[in-house]
C-alpha cells in the first residue's frame, strides 16, 4: 500500500520540460525529442541535449524547438547545426569526404587486425 502511495504522489509531482509547448502537434513534439536527443551538448559532449543542463544546450533546445515550430524537417535543422556548429554535433554525422575517416576507420582497424594475426600464424 505504500508503494502504490509513492508511486501516486510522485506521478502526480511528475517534472514536465518548459520547453515543451502545447503549440506544437504531436508529430511536431516526437520531432523535436528525436532530434534533441542525436545532437550532442558542445560543452558536456557526453550527453545529448536533451540530457543536458548547460546554457548552449538550453539555447539549441529552444533553436530547435522553433525551428520544428516554423514547420522545418529533421534533414533542415540538422544541417542548421552542422552548418553552424560543425559535424561534431551531431552523434551521427553525414557520409562525406571530410567524414570517410570517421567512418571507415573500424574498416581499416579490422584489416590491419586481420593481416596482423595472418602474420603471426593465429589466422
Amino acid at each position: 500500500m505504500k508503494k502504490i502511495t509513492l508511486m501516486i504522489l510522485l506521478l502526480s509531482f511528475q517534472v514536465v520540460p518548459d520547453d515543451l509547448n502545447s503549440d506544437l502537434t504531436t508529430a511536431q513534439q516526437e520531432l523535436y525529442q528525436g532530434i534533441i536527443q542525436e545532437v550532442r551538448c558542445l560543452v558536456c559532449q557526453n550527453q545529448s541535449i536533451a540530457e543536458s543542463n548547460a546554457e548552449l544546450a538550453k539555447d539549441l533546445r529552444e533553436e530547435i524547438f522553433q525551428q520544428v515550430g516554423q514547420g522545418r524537417n529533421e534533414a533542415q535543422v540538422k544541417n542548421y547545426l552542422q552548418e553552424r556548429y560543425g559535424d561534431f554535433v551531431l552523434y551521427e554525422p553525414s557520409f562525406k569526404q571530410s567524414t570517410y575517416f570517421l567512418w571507415l576507420s573500424p574498416i581499416l582497424i579490422l584489416i590491419l587486425i586481420l593481416g596482423w594475426l595472418r602474420k603471426i600464424g593465429l589466422f
